[in-house]
């Protein structure tokens, strides 16, 4: 949880940078006399015409960097998934460590092609946020979220869902890019969600072990009844205390996390009104944080007592 908050705190300082650059745009725009029309040119012709070459040099290795440390991470942990869950565990349970290490260098090879045959249909960044929010998003969500709310949902329902998913956004990418992002959206979380129904339903449920460790660990609410009730009442009473402050602290969370980003970019908007408010509402929800969620970390349910 503090690990969660501490990522938030720093995904805070991006919403700041992307006002001070657009505002630098609207400046060069007045002055010059060229409105940047297309706003994917933005960033590289606020760099360009108004930073001096220090900063612009520090500027673009940061960009980049940035870049890179995401691309490397997400090509890795998409080779490791290949590696690990798929060809060990079901296709050569005896590999060597040489085997391993050619189809990690191999899976990521086809990994990063495959992404660059994608990109093929699309003109613009803001059709590949698009993409991966509305549609590959649409289809990691469903399984993603029901997955710590329902009991019954087991591994091959998850992958299932993913799948099907996945494969839908890919597809429609490649057959109609142009689709709607709603539709999209509609679309590819339908599928998944059927995905992931049959894939449970056509498959035995999970251990009742490995779901009872995983409940004592994790403590969700949701339909976990069948689960809940093998625990003595005072567990159960301490572990709904526990559910009904993180639901409340919820409501504090969401717009502490909004109010955090607007906090600073109105203050390099310098709309020092619109800030007055903003750290008082930043002062309260950070209150409803403390008093629902951070002062009761310490003393969470043991379920092992």
């Amino acid at each position: 949880g503090l690990l969660s908050m501490f990522w938030i705190f720093l995904l805070s300082f991006r919403w700041p940078f992307i006002v001070a650059i657009s505002i630098m745009a609207i400046s060069y725009g007045v002055q010059s006399g060229n409105v940047i029309e297309d706003p994917e040119m933005v960033l590289p012709v606020v760099i360009h015409q108004m930073l001096p070459v220090g900063i612009k040099g520090l500027l673009i290795a940061g960009l980049i960097a940035a870049a890179m440390s995401t691309f490397d991470s997400l090509v890795n942990s998409g080779a490791s998934y290949w590696v690990k869950d798929i060809y060990q565990a079901f296709i050569n349970r005896n590999a060597t460590e040489k085997q391993l290490v050619l189809q990690s260098r191999w899976s990521s090879v086809i990994l990063v092609t495959l992404g660059l045959i994608l990109t093929f249909n699309l003109k613009t960044i803001n059709e590949i946020y698009g993409w991966i929010t509305m549609s590959i998003g649409a289809g990691l969500i469903v399984p993603l979220l029901v997955r710590w709310y329902w009991w019954r949902l087991n591994g091959y329902g998850f992958a299932a869902g993913i799948a099907a998913g996945m494969i839908t956004a890919i597809i429609e990418q490649l057959v109609a890019p142009n689709t709607t992002e709603y539709f999209s959206f509609l679309l590819v979380g339908g599928v998944s969600f059927l995905g992931m129904i049959i894939g449970t339903f056509a498959t035995n449920p999970t251990d009742e072990s490995v779901l009872k460790n995983f409940y004592k660990t994790t403590r969700p609410f949701g339909w976990w009844g069948k689960i809940k009730n093998i625990f003595p009442d005072e567990k159960r009473s301490k572990i709904d205390a526990e559910n009904k402050r993180d639901l409340i602290a919820i409501c504090f969370a969401v717009p502490w996390q909004l109010i955090l980003f607007l906090v600073l970019m109105s203050a390099i908007m310098q709309r020092w009104d619109y800030f007055v408010i903003l750290i008082s509402a930043l002062a309260l929800t950070s209150w409803g944080l403390y008093k629902y969620w951070f002062k009761h970390l310490s003393t969470e349910v043991n379920m092992d007592e």
